[in-house]
């Protein structure tokens, strides 16, 4: 969760300078949003959205909006203050598929379900996540091509999308394919608006991930959204699940958090 990555960043910790939200007090903030994406930011996160940002800069370096390094991120549950979750962001000594004998440093999301995200930095498209282990059903997930974590270039409410192939292996014996489908993932960027949470006050970019196919017998059908403050990262998700989530959790897992503080742990 796991998200997720240099021109002039925020230091960490720090909120963004207040900018004026485009929407006039007692206003519905997210009156300017799709509707069906309102009801999903007020069901999951009540309260969080301040208003729409003007002027908001485009995602044009995937890292500046969600830094690759290690980063230990820990949210709230919208309703529940005693309940957190923490997702964990690292390095590893060699990203998975480079050389053995010259191995290049990749980055890993530890997620509380169990499973392992491994994420690199495509120069062309962004941040991706081409493998997931999931450690808790014994299986390896690879997505071909990777799973889109943050588009780099893409405009605003023009969605872009890609047919995932996905393939999952016993980790006993990776040769053998235990199930495969296809899942259609559109990821697009919803504009800038500025949010609240109990870490700060942010503007961000608000993202959405919908995901539409099936593997083996599990179908793949549901969205998330994620709120990108730029050199910070997701300052609020409304479910933190990936592809392989859904083939082993129900919807009535959905979860959603917000941001209560960040810190840099010791490899």
């Amino acid at each position: 969760m796991l998200f997720l990555i240099s021109l002039l960043v925020l230091p960490i910790g720090v909120a963004s300078s207040p900018v004026e939200p485009t929407c006039a007090s007692g206003q519905d903030p997210l009156e300017a949003m799709d509707p069906h994406d309102a009801r999903e930011i007020k069901k999951h996160l009540p309260g969080i959205v301040i208003g729409p940002v003007k002027e908001m800069p485009p995602i044009t370096t995937a890292e500046e909006w969600c830094p690759l390094k290690t980063t230990r991120f820990t949210y709230q549950r919208p309703g529940e203050k005693k309940t957190t979750v923490e997702l964990l962001v690292k390095t590893v000594d060699r990203a998975p598929g480079s050389s053995i004998d010259e191995p290049e440093q990749g980055w890993a999301l530890e997620l509380p379900n169990g499973t392992t995200r491994y994420f690199r930095s495509d120069p062309k498209f962004g941040i991706v996540a081409p493998t997931d282990l999931s450690k808790g059903n014994g299986l390896i997930i690879r997505l071909d091509p990777p799973e889109p974590i943050v588009h780099q270039g893409a405009k605003v409410n023009e969605p872009v999308s890609s047919k995932i192939k996905v393939d999952i292996y016993d980790m006993h014996s990776p040769k053998s394919v235990a199930h495969s489908g296809n899942v259609t993932c559109t990821w697009t960027d919803l504009g800038g608006w500025r949010v609240k949470v109990p870490m700060g006050e942010f503007d961000t970019h608000l993202v959405r991930i919908e995901y539409k196919g099936s593997v083996g017998p599990a179908s793949v059908d549901g969205d998330k959204y994620m709120f990108l403050a730029k050199g910070i990262g997701p300052v609020a998700f409304t479910d933190s699940r990936e592809i392989s989530a859904f083939l082993f959790f129900s919807e009535t897992n959905q979860k959603a958090g917000m941001l209560t503080s960040i810190s840099h742990p010791k490899k």
